[in-house]
């Protein structure tokens, strides 16, 4: 299935992109095709920080029923809960999580297709309408908070941090906004109303878009995000899913697929987009992020898959020697 997005966000983009055909009589596009047209968009308009400047200017009232549900609960923390949620509902193959660690709270966003790539634009965008979320109901709240993006520093983004008055940290695990989790208890004060049925349809919308995807789709997309959160097992796969580890195996068999499979597919992956496009990642990290217990046994698959060892590899795609 190719992932899709609800091309309600063209409307945010049209003056950027006059001449992008983006198809705007569907009610969905091609998530790839977006964020490709979006970092195109910001390199012909010279504007590196462009994602944020867009995202600045629109809201989740925008965005249907789950926008609703968003705007019109009581506080931060729960309209991130519904956020984090349903953000399948706006975008395949996408990861939004709130986290809260010693009193930080972090909200990341992660396409989890390793293949759309690049995706600057798409991050700054998307963290931005985030950070508009955040300010509506505290306007303090961006006081305190930093960035972290995936994207390596270049000497077209380095001035970003002038643009947003935040620290920025480039080359990071995940895109996310960091902020004080003591802001997840402000209420939000909006004119919009949480209908009695709006988070009913919003789970029947959840529960039908996942039984139209396969089950190998719905599998890989779990492996995806267990692997970025480094928490990779079959068991856990299983537990997401709702299924035993011996059902998740016999349902990955009716559709030819073994878990083991699926896992070295979705490993294969990120490897070889992590070798080609990230510079800062050492070959004992990626080994550790993608669930190897040993460098060794990560280099081994890898050469299994490539031919080449993971080092030779990311000497090829970028010219650079590689780090341990």
């Amino acid at each position: 299935m190719i992932p899709k997005i609800t091309s309600a966000v063209i409307e945010d983009w049209q003056i950027w992109m006059p001449k992008v055909d983006l198809h705007q009589d569907t009610k969905q596009i091609s998530l790839a095709y977006f964020v490709d047209s979006i970092e195109k968009a910001a390199e012909l308009a010279n504007k590196p920080n462009l994602g944020w400047l867009i995202g600045s200017s629109c809201t989740y009232l925008s965005r249907g029923i789950l926008g609703r549900v968003v705007m019109g609960s009581k506080t931060i923390g729960i309209g991130l809960h519904w956020l984090c949620r349903y953000y399948p509902l706006i975008q395949d193959a996408t990861h939004v999580k709130l986290d809260v660690i010693d009193g930080v709270a972090r909200l990341s966003y992660n396409i989890l297709d390793p293949e759309i790539w690049p995706r600057e634009q798409d991050s700054l965008y998307t963290l931005s309408i985030f950070a508009n979320f955040l300010k509506s109901a505290s306007i303090d709240v961006m006081s305190y908070a930093s960035i972290y993006l995936q994207a390596p520093k270049k000497q077209k983004n380095s001035e970003l941090q002038k643009h947003f008055h935040l620290p920025i940290t480039y080359n990071a695990a995940v895109n996310e906004i960091t902020f004080p989790a003591k802001f997840l208890s402000n209420p939000l004060v909006t004119q919009s109303s949480i209908a009695s049925g709006d988070i009913s349809e919003l789970s029947r919308d959840f529960s039908n878009k996942n039984r139209s995807m396969s089950f190998c789709e719905r599998t890989k997309y779990i492996i995806y995000t267990a692997l970025l959160d480094s928490k990779i097992s079959q068991d856990l796969v299983a537990k997401e899913i709702g299924l035993s580890p011996r059902t998740l195996r016999r349902k990955l068999s009716i559709e030819s697929q073994s878990y083991q499979e699926l896992l070295d597919d979705c490993r294969m992956s990120i490897a070889s987009t992590e070798l080609a496009t990230t510079k800062s990642i050492s070959l004992s990290q990626l080994a550790l992020r993608l669930g190897y217990s040993e460098h060794s046994s990560f280099t081994r698959a890898f050469s299994g898959w490539f031919g080449v060892c993971p080092r030779t590899y990311r000497t090829s795609m970028t010219g650079l020697n590689d780090i341990n």
